[in-house]
């Protein structure tokens, strides 16, 4: 353990089990004080760091929380204290530790049910955020910044060398920079909401009564429909079919509905769930290379979520052959 100066002064711990990717992970406590907290600090490992900076997940994730202060942890953890520095690459975040609820690992992926209870918590979100003045005001969101999907173009070489993709496959992604910079553009002319930006296993808490949403690192004023589509694509622990793709995004419409969204007719709705579809499918082509060189599991992850974006994508229709 080691101390943790402040007017409170804490003592932390790195949490158990914990794999933070952009940041590391501690338990926090302090002397008469029975309550344990979450504290998120920088990552140690400079590839690390330098993808946080890139992404300025600190300062995204900071503003994320400010934002969702008025739900009072029913859909995110409580932010008690936070700070940003070196451009997002690290900060400071003190956080409410989830009691009575665990997440899943990603690598197993979610059943139907759970996929379920998180589209319609995240549509709660969704639904406050939209046309938001006070998302528009935020500091520290970008505006459709859906993870690196701009940067496909430059990623696209490396990931095909490294993914050695049969030939009709590999054609479909050298296809795929021009079909994402028409999504984009799309995109761009929808309305906005609070996105969480890395809706996966990883990050949904499931107790016996709520889901609560955690690591807003990657967060972004845009499309609520990538979400949905980050959840889908990449967390179903069976890849999903069409069918199965459309019933999901009706219950997470309907519960847009409602929440009180109005002037969103489904055919809409659907167009941007498509978009967002093919959108997911540059996190394998911005990200599986450099995750594979982590570790055996980083490895398997990047292979998983290359197979599973990818048949979402081509299960929708979305890819040019």
């Amino acid at each position: 353990m080691a101390p943790l100066g402040g007017p409170s002064r804490f003592l932390v711990k790195p949490l158990p089990g914990s794999t933070g990717f952009l940041s590391r992970i501690l338990v926090a406590t302090r002397k008469g004080d029975p309550k344990r907290y979450i504290l998120k600090v920088g990552s140690d490992i400079p590839q690390r760091r330098q993808w946080a900076g890139e992404l300025r997940v600190f300062e995204r994730e900071l503003a994320a929380y400010l934002l969702l202060t008025p739900l009072k942890g029913k859909l995110a953890p409580r932010l008690f204290s936070g700070a940003t520095a070196l451009r997002g690459s690290d900060g400071l975040l003190l956080l409410e530790f989830i009691r009575d609820a665990r997440n899943r690992d990603q690598l197993r992926g979610l059943t139907w049910p759970e996929l379920v209870s998180a589209a319609r918590a995240i549509a709660r979100i969704h639904a406050r955020f939209r046309n938001s003045p006070v998302l528009r005001k935020a500091k520290g969101l970008p505006q459709h910044r859906y993870m690196r999907a701009h940067q496909v173009q430059r990623h696209l070489p490396t990931f095909l060398r490294w993914a050695k993709l049969p030939g009709k496959t590999e054609k479909m992604f050298r296809n795929l920079p021009q079909q994402v910079n028409q999504a984009l553009a799309r995109l761009r002319k929808r309305p906005l909401t609070l996105v969480h930006g890395d809706l996966r296993s990883d990050n949904i808490f499931y107790g016996r009564k709520f889901v609560r949403f955690i690591d807003w690192g990657l967060a972004l004023a845009g499309n609520a429909a990538f979400d949905l589509a980050r959840l889908a694509g990449g967390s179903a622990r069976k890849p999903l079919s069409l069918l199965q793709h459309v019933d999901l995004f009706k219950i997470w419409h309907a519960q847009l509905l409602r929440r009180g969204v109005r002037n969103y007719p489904l055919h809409e709705a659907w167009q941007d769930y498509r978009d967002a579809v093919l959108l997911t499918l540059t996190i394998p082509v911005t990200n599986a290379p450099t995750l594979a060189t982590f570790s055996a599991r980083g490895r398997r992850m990047a292979r998983l979520i290359t197979k599973r974006f990818l048949f979402s994508a081509k299960e929708l229709g979305c890819l040019k052959t």
